[in-house]
C-alpha cells in the first residue's frame, strides 16, 4: 500500500514536471511570436519611428540600440540542446579526464578547477550537442559540488554515478550569435582567440574559414552560446565555434607599394601583404598599383592586411635606367613628377630650341636636387640650361628645369638626362627628330601621338560587326529546314531548355554605342556581373555570361556571311567553297547551318522563304551541305545571300547544367568553407609506406613506376574522407597528373564496389591520350570503358584508328519510342548506341560537352558515382559542370586534375572573361579556404590540406636548368627534376646540340636554356590586327637550318609565338624554301605538348605598345600563364628570341634573362644596364618595422 502511494506522488510530482515544460515552451513559442511581430512592425513603420524618436530629442544611436535590442532575441533554440547536469569524475588524465564513465572533457573545460579534481569527485558541469545525431560534449566544468581526497574504489564511483543519474539537468536556450576577438597565437592547427569573455581555442578542421588566419588578425567568431539570465547581455558560455571570419573586408581596395621586403610589402602608410599572399609570378616594386581585399588587423605598426592581391598597374619606371618616355614612364605616385614636352620634332639642322619641364616633389619631405647631367654630352643634342647648382625642393614644391635642344643629324635620336638627387637617381629620355620636309614631320607627329593614345573616338570595326550581327539576328523569315545528318528524337527523357539570348541582353550588347557605353548599360541592367560570385548569383552570373558568349560567337560567324555566293553540286550534296576554312576561328562543325536567301526578292515579301543547309562534312577548303529536297533538286548555280549559324546545342546543355547543379550538389560543392569527413570513408585503405592495403590485402599498383606523392594522391581519392566536395590533383607541367589520373581510375573500379565513372576532359585529344593509357595498363577488359566521341570527329576523320574499337556514338532517344539501328563499322566503331548500352560501362570517356548527351537519356539517381576531370584547368565552369549534375549529393565523388598556372579555357567574350568566366571551377577552388595554401598547417605537404588537394612535385620532362626557371617563378620553387642533368637522353642530346652555338666555349655543358636577344621590329598589317617580326622570324628559322644539320629531325622541334600573324610568317619562310617545317603554333596550340627542342619567338620590340600589351594581357610581357605554358614544353633545349629591352621591364622575364646570362647563355644585342640594378636597393629590405609576420 505505502508503495503504491510513493508511486502516485511520484507520477504526480513527473506529470507536473512534464506539465511545466510544456507551459514554458508554450510561452517561449509566444515570446518568439511576439518578437517577430514586433519585427516585422519595426521594419514597416521604421521610418515613422526614426522620425519619433528625433522629434523627442532622442538621437539616432538610441534608436538603433533599441532595434539590437530587439534583434538580440532571434535565433533562439529551445531545444535542450545545451544543460548543465551534475556527474561523478570517473577517470583523470594528462590531456583531461571522463564524466560517468562516458562523457570526455579537456584540460581547457575543466580550467581554473583541473588541479582539485579527484576521480569520484562531483562536479556540475555544461553540455552541449549541436544536433540530436551529434555526441553531447563537455563545454565546462562549472564547480565542483564534493571534493573527495582519498581514494575510492570501483563500487563506490558507480553508486554515486548512480544516484547522480536521476537528477533532472537545467536546461538553457542557445543563440547564434557574432563574438569579436583578435588572434593572439597561430598554432599549427589551431587558434588562439583573445574575446570579451575570455581565450578561445579553436581548431581550424571544425569551423568553416574563407581566408588563411595569421596572428594579429581581427576576427568575427560565429558561435553558438549560451543564454544565462545570470548576465547583462544573457550571453553565459560559448558553446562552439561555427565559422571564423574576418572581422571587416574592405574588398578592391586601390594600394600603392611603399616598400618591399623580403617576407612581406607595405601598402599605404599602415597596411601590408604576406609574401605567401601575392600571387605566383608577382613581384611587388615600389609605386605598383595593386588592387587588393584588406582584413583589420593588429601586428607591429600595420592595422590592415591583404588577403588578396591582384596587379592593376605596373610601375614599368620602377627599374633604373629603363628606356620608357617620361609621359609613360611617370606617374603621381613616383617621388618626384616630371611634366612637359617629351619630344622635339623640326626640319632644320643646327636650330636651338629651349623646352621647359617642370619637376614636383611628391613626397612629404624636402628634396635636394645637387644636378642634372647629361647622357654622353659630347655627342648629345641636349644641354642643361638650369638649374646649374644645388637646387632643394620642398614637400609638394615644384621647380623648372630648362633644356636646349640643338639639332645636330637627321633623323631620329633619343636623348638621355639625368636627376641626380641625394639618395637616387631618375632617368628620363627625350626624343628629336629632324625630319627633310614639313610631311615627314608632321607623319612623326602623327605616329607618336598615335602611340601615346592608343584608343579613338568614332564607329570602329567592333560597333560595325554588331551593328550587322543585330540586324541579321533580328531576320524574321520563314525557314525551310534543310536535312539532317541524323533523325531528330521526338521522345526524349529529359528535354533541355532552349536558353535563348533574352531580347534586352542582345540589343543591349548589339548596338553601335562604343564598347565603354555598352558596357555600362549591361551592369546598370543586369548589376549581378560585378557582384562578387555567391551560392544566390551563381544560376544569374554563369547564365549571364554564356548568353554573352553566344552573342560573341553570332558576331563572330558573321565573318563566314557572304553576300553573293553559290553551290556546286558534290554527288548527294551541294559543296561551298570557304577560303582559308581550315585556320579560321571560331571553326565550321559538322551539324553548323548555312541559310540560303534570295537577294533579289524584297525581304518583307511573303515569298521570301529561307532555306537551311545543315553541314554534312568539313573539308579543307569547302564544307558539304544537304537541304530540304525542294531547294536542292531544283538549284541550278543560282546566287544567294549566305549567313551562317552555329549549333546551341552545347550552350543549351551547360545552360541546364548551371540551373540544376546549385540544386543537386548544393553550396558544400560548390563554395566549400569547411571539411565535412565521412563517418566511414569510401574505402577503408591504408599507406604503409609506398605499400596500400584494404584491411588486411596488399593493394599492387597498375602502375609501379609512380612516385610517393603520386601515390598519396591516389590514396587519399580511394578514401574519399572529405563529403561533397572535390578532390584537386594540383599537376605542374611534367609531373604527371594524366598518369596519377589513369591509376586512380583503375583503383577506383577495381576496389569500390558498383562504381561507375565519367571521365571528362575540355578536348578530344585529352580524352584520346587517356584512353590510350587505359588500353596500355592492359588493367580493364574492352568492354568494361568506352571512348563516347560526337559526329564531328567521324566526318572530320580525327579518330585514331587503334582506338576506333573503342569509340561509340550515342543515341538520345527514350527506348521503346524508336527503332534501334546500332551499327558497327569495320572499324569497330558503334554508332548510334541506345541507353540500353550506353552509360552501362565501368568508365565513359569523352569532353565534357559530349557527355552532356547522358542529360537527356534519364539514367537514374546515383547511377553514376565518379566523376574525373582530367586538364580541368582549361574548361569553363559551366563545362565541368555538366557531368557533375549527373551525381547525387552524399553518394558521389569529383575529382579534378589540372594546374592552375596554365592556360585558361578560350573564352571569345573578353568581357565576360574578365569577370570571372574564363576562371576554371578548379581555379575558383583553391581560392577557398579548405583548399588554401597554409604552409603552417601543412608543412609537409606544400601547404595543402592532404584531404582534399595534392601538389605533385616530381618533375619528368626537362633538365633541371629547364625546369628550374618556371619552378622558381610559378610553383614556390618546390619542383624536383628527375631528369638527370649528366647522364640522361636530353643530357646527351643537349651535349650534340650546343655545337650550334660554337665558337662560345664558356657555357655550361649541362645548361639548356638560352636567350637570344634581338632589336628586331614588329609590323601589324592593314588588314589584320596580329603582330609580326620579320628579324625574329629569320632569326628562328637559320636557327632550325643549324639544328638540322645536328641530325635533329621536325618532330623533334617545336616553334612557339604568341601571335597567329608569326605563326603565319614563319611557315610561309619554310614553305618557301622547300625547307622540312617543324610545329609552328602558338601558345593555345602547344598547352598539353612537350618537345625535345622548343624555339621561342616573343615578338614585341616597341616599348610605345607595351602597356597595351600588359592591359589586354598580349604576348608574353605580364601574362604569366602564357610564359609559363611557352617555357616549360622543351625537354633537352629551350632558345628564347627576343628584346630584352622591352622584356625586362616585366619581372618573370627579367629573372629569366638573367638566369642565362649569369650562365652565360646570352647572344645577341646587348645587354640594358638597368637589368642588373634590381638588386640596388637590398639594404633598404632590413627595415622591417620590427616584425616579420
Amino acid at each position: 500500500m505505502l508503495s503504491f502511494v510513493r508511486g502516485l506522488f511520484l507520477d504526480m510530482d513527473r506529470q507536473r514536471d512534464i506539465n511545466r515544460e510544456r507551459l514554458e515552451a508554450e510561452n517561449n513559442f509566444l515570446d518568439q511570436e511576439i518578437i517577430q511581430e514586433d519585427m516585422k512592425r519595426n521594419v514597416q513603420d521604421g521610418e515613422a519611428v526614426q522620425s519619433d524618436t528625433k522629434d523627442q530629442g532622442g538621437s539616432d544611436d538610441e534608436a538603433e540600440d533599441g532595434l539590437e535590442i530587439d534583434f538580440s532575441n532571434l535565433n533562439i533554440k529551445n531545444d535542450k540542446s545545451c544543460s548543465s547536469r551534475k556527474g561523478v569524475i570517473t577517470r583523470l588524465n594528462i590531456d583531461g579526464g571522463v564524466i560517468d564513465h562516458s562523457l570526455d572533457f579537456t584540460t581547457k573545460a575543466a580550467d581554473g578547477i583541473y588541479r582539485e579534481l579527484h576521480v569520484g569527485s562531483t562536479v556540475e558541469y555544461l553540455t552541449y550537442r549541436k544536433t540530436p545525431k551529434e555526441s553531447e560534449i563537455v563545454v565546462k566544468l562549472i564547480r565542483i559540488i564534493e571534493h573527495v581526497w582519498e581514494d575510492v574504489n570501483d563500487e563506490k564511483i558507480k553508486e554515486s554515478v548512480e544516484t547522480l543519474r536521476n537528477e533532472k539537468p537545467t536546461y538553457f536556450n542557445t543563440q547564434l550569435r557574432n563574438v569579436m576577438g583578435i588572434i593572439n597565437k597561430r598554432l599549427e592547427a589551431a587558434i588562439e582567440v583573445e574575446t570579451e569573455y575570455g581565450d578561445e581555442t579553436i581548431e581550424l578542421d571544425k569551423v568553416e574559414l574563407t581566408f588563411v588566419p595569421r596572428q594579429g588578425d581581427r576576427v568575427c567568431l560565429e558561435c553558438n552560446v549560451q543564454l544565462d539570465d545570470d548576465y547583462v547581455d544573457k550571453q553565459g558560455q560559448i558553446l562552439q565555434v561555427t565559422r571564423v571570419f574576418p572581422a571587416r573586408v574592405e574588398p578592391s581596395q586601390k594600394c600603392i607599394v611603399e616598400r618591399v621586403f623580403n617576407d612581406f610589402s607595405v601598402l599605404g602608410t599602415n597596411f601590408f601583404v604576406l609574401k605567401e599572399d601575392i600571387p605566383n609570378g608577382t613581384e611587388l616594386h615600389l609605386g605598383d598599383i595593386v588592387l587588393v581585399d584588406l582584413i583589420e588587423c593588429q601586428y607591429a605598426k600595420f592595422v590592415k592586411r591583404a588577403i588578396k592581391l591582384a596587379m592593376q598597374e605596373k610601375n614599368f619606371g620602377a627599374l633604373k635606367g629603363q628606356k620608357m618616355s617620361s609621359a609613360e614612364a611617370v606617374n603621381d605616385v613616383q617621388p618626384v613628377t616630371i611634366t612637359g614636352s617629351d619630344r622635339y620634332i623640326t626640319t632644320e639642322l643646327w636650330e636651338r630650341h629651349r623646352v621647359t619641364l617642370k619637376l614636383k616633389n611628391n613626397i612629404n619631405r624636402m628634396l635636394r636636387l645637387e644636378s642634372v647631367t647629361i647622357t654622353n654630352p659630347a655627342e648629345s643634342q641636349l644641354s642643361v640650361v638650369e638649374p646649374t647648382e644645388l637646387t632643394e625642393i620642398v614637400n609638394g614644391g615644384h621647380i623648372p628645369i630648362v633644356l636646349e635642344v640643338q639639332t645636330k643629324f637627321m633623323g631620329e635620336a633619343i636623348e638621355r638626362y639625368t636627376l641626380n638627387f641625394e639618395r637616387f637617381k631618375v632617368t628620363r629620355c627625350f626624343t628629336v627628330i629632324v625630319c627633310e620636309n614639313e610631311e615627314e614631320a608632321l607623319a612623326a607627329e602623327k605616329r607618336l601621338i598615335a602611340a601615346d593614345s592608343l584608343t579613338a573616338p568614332g564607329r570602329t570595326v567592333g560597333q560595325r560587326s554588331r551593328f550587322y550581327a543585330n540586324q541579321v539576328w533580328s531576320h524574321k523569315l520563314e525557314v525551310v529546314p534543310g536535312e539532317c545528318i541524323a533523325t531528330k528524337r521526338r521522345f526524349v527523357a529529359v528535354r533541355l531548355g532552349y536558353f535563348e539570348v533574352p531580347e534586352k541582353l542582345r540589343l543591349l550588347y548589339l548596338t553601335t554605342e562604343r564598347r565603354m557605353e555598352m558596357f555600362e548599360a549591361i551592369e546598370q541592367q543586369y548589376p549581378c556581373i560585378n557582384e562578387p560570385l555567391t551560392i544566390v548569383n551563381y544560376i544569374q552570373r554563369f547564365s549571364l555570361f554564356l548568353h554573352l558568349e553566344e552573342i560573341e560567337y553570332f558576331i563572330s560567324f558573321r565573318n563566314y556571311d557572304r553576300d553573293r555566293a553559290h553551290f556546286q553540286r558534290d554527288g548527294e550534296f551541294l559543296s561551298l567553297q570557304i577560303e582559308n576554312l581550315a585556320e579560321r576561328r571560331p571553326s565550321l562543325v559538322v551539324g553548323d547551318v548555312v541559310r540560303a536567301v534570295n537577294p533579289w526578292v524584297e525581304t518583307c515579301s511573303g515569298d521570301n522563304k529561307t532555306f537551311e543547309g545543315i553541314i554534312h562534312k568539313v573539308l579543307f577548303n569547302r564544307v558539304l551541305l544537304k537541304f530540304n529536297a525542294s531547294f536542292q533538286d531544283k538549284y541550278n548555280g543560282e546566287d544567294y545571300r549566305l549567313e551562317f549559324y552555329f549549333s546551341r546545342f552545347g550552350f543549351r546543355k551547360q545552360h541546364y547544367a548551371i540551373s540544376r547543379i546549385v540544386t543537386q550538389l548544393g553550396e558544400q560543392f560548390l563554395f566549400p568553407k569547411k571539411i565535412q569527413k565521412r563517418i566511414h570513408p569510401q574505402l577503408e585503405v591504408r599507406m604503409e609506406g609506398h605499400d596500400m592495403y584494404l584491411f588486411d590485402s596488399h593493394i599492387p599498383w597498375y602502375n609501379h613506376s609512380l612516385n610517393y606523392i603520386q601515390k598519396r594522391a591516389v590514396y587519399h581519392i580511394l578514401r574519399g574522407e572529405a563529403i561533397d566536395v572535390p578532390y584537386v590533383i594540383f599537376g605542374p607541367p611534367g609531373t604527371g597528373k594524366t598518369v596519377t589520373l589513369v591509376e586512380a581510375i583503375l583503383q577506383l573500379v577495381r576496389n569500390v564496389p558498383g562504381a561507375r565513372l565519367m571521365v571528362g576532359t575540355p578536348s578530344n585529344s585529352s580524352a584520346d591520350l587517356l584512353t590510350k593509357r587505359i588500353i596500355e595498363s592492359n588493367a580493364l577488359p574492352q568492354g568494361d570503358f568506352i571512348r563516347l566521341v560526337s559526329q564531328n570527329q567521324i566526318e572530320k576523320d580525327l579518330i585514331p584508328p587503334e582506338l576506333m574499337s573503342y569509340c561509340a556514338t550515342v543515341d538520345i532517344g527514350s527506348m521503346g519510342t524508336c527503332s534501334d539501328n546500332m551499327m558497327v563499322t569495320e572499324s569497330g566503331l558503334k554508332l548510334r548506341c541506345q541507353m540500353k548500352f550506353m552509360g552501362r560501362h565501368k568508365v565513359t570517356i569523352s569532353t565534357c560537352t559530349t557527355l552532356g548527351n547522358f542529360l537527356q537519356m534519364g539514367f537514374p539517381a546515383a547511377h553514376f558515382t565518379h566523376v574525373l576531370i582530367d586538364e580541368a584547368g582549361q574548361c569553363t565552369e559551366p563545362e565541368t559542370m555538366i557531368p557533375n549534375v549527373l551525381l547525387v549529393k552524399g553518394h558521389c565523388q569529383t575529382v579534378l586534375a589540372g594546374d592552375p598556372h596554365q592556360l585558361q579555357a578560350i573564352v571569345i567574350n573578353r568581357y565576360a572573361g574578365d569577370r570571372g568566366f574564363a576562371k576554371s571551377f578548379l581555379e575558383r577552388l583553391l581560392e577557398c579556404g579548405p583548399y588554401k595554401k597554409d604552409m603552417q598547417r601543412y608543412p609537409k605537404t606544400s601547404g595543402y590540406n592532404p584531404i582534399v588537394l595534392t601538389k605533385l612535385l616530381y618533375n619528368y620532362r626537362a633538365l633541371p636548368s629547364i625546369m628550374n626557371i618556371y619552378s622558381k617563378l610559378f610553383y614556390d620553387d618546390e619542383l624536383v627534376s628527375m631528369v638527370d642533368e649528366e647522364d640522361s637522353r636530353e643530357a646527351r642530346q643537349l651535349a650534340k646540340l650546343l655545337k650550334v652555338f660554337e665558337p662560345n666555349v664558356d657555357m655550361p655543358k649541362s645548361h639548356g636554356t638560352f636567350f637570344y636577344g634581338i632589336t628586331g621590329e614588329n609590323m601589324q598589317e592593314n588588314d589584320s590586327p596580329s603582330w609580326y617580326n620579320p628579324g625574329e622570324a629569320r632569326e628562328v628559322f637559320l636557327m632550325t637550318i643549324a639544328l638540322y644539320r645536328c641530325n635533329v629531325t621536325p618532330d623533334q622541334i617545336g616553334i612557339l609565338t604568341p601571335y597567329v600573324k608569326q605563326v603565319k610568317t614563319m611557315r610561309n619562310m619554310f614553305m618557301g624554301t622547300n625547307v622540312a617545317m617543324p610545329k609552328i603554333g602558338s601558345v593555345e596550340e602547344f598547352q598539353g605538348q612537350e618537345r625535345d627542342i622548343m624555339l621561342i619567338s616573343t615578338v614585341r620590340s616597341t616599348e610605345s605598345i607595351l602597356r597595351a600589351d600588359y592591359r589586354l594581357c598580349l604576348g608574353f610581357v605580364r601574362c604569366n600563364k602564357r610564359m609559363n605554358v611557352a617555357i616549360s614544353r622543351a625537354r633537352s633545349l629551350m632558345i628564347i628570341f627576343g628584346n630584352p629591352h622591352l622584356l625586362s621591364v616585366d619581372d618573370c622575364w627579367r629573372h629569366l634573362i638573367l638566369f642565362c646570362a649569369n650562365n652565360n647563355a646570352y647572344f645577341g644585342c646587348e645587354l640594358p644596364a638597368m637589368i642588373h640594378d634590381n638588386d640596388d636597393d637590398e639594404e633598404s629590405k632590413k627595415d622591417t618595422f620590427g616584425c616579420v609576420p
